[in-house]
């Protein structure tokens, strides 16, 4: 099994593997009232959970760079901070909702106003490979959790 940091908050996720098969789901019980668990068919299943856990760093670094740059722009480093951190919290508030439904952050990405800065944002991101460089990313990760390479990636 494994826990984010965040559990210490009853904000994580669990991961575990295999199913809690316990007469009464103790174990599953207690996972959860960390934050929530998910139960994994199996250990390459969990493997590949693992892989998102991995992009907790590029998510801080990426506030870190939208953050660089405000100040670049004038804004105040407390206020750039503070400011990033509310905006994403909120986003992430978003994404929480209804987060069950497969679709939901299909729907998100959907819903942003047509010729809007945010459409235009995933449209430059998409044309840069921003997010194919994600998954080579998470790919690379799971090649390492799996023991077959050292998990970075090869730019040559």
């Amino acid at each position: 099994m494994i826990c984010l940091p965040s559990v210490s908050t009853l904000q994580g996720m669990c991961l575990m593997v295999p199913k809690d098969h316990s007469e009464d789901n103790n174990i599953k019980t207690m996972f959860e009232s960390l934050g929530g668990c998910i139960e994994c068919e199996s250990e390459e299943i969990m493997r590949a959970m693992m892989v998102p856990t991995g992009l907790m760093g590029p998510m801080y670094a990426i506030l870190q760079s939208n953050r660089d740059w405000l100040v670049e722009k004038g804004v105040p480093p407390g206020d750039a901070s503070f400011f990033l951190a509310k905006l994403y919290l909120g986003m992430m508030l978003d994404a929480e909702k209804d987060c069950h439904d497969p679709e939901h952050f299909d729907n998100l990405v959907h819903e942003q106003t047509p010729g809007g800065l945010n459409e235009q944002s995933i449209e430059n991101l998409k044309r840069m490979n921003a997010f194919d460089s994600y998954r080579s990313a998470m790919d690379s990760m799971l090649s390492r959790l799996e023991g077959k390479t050292d998990g970075y990636v090869d730019n040559t």
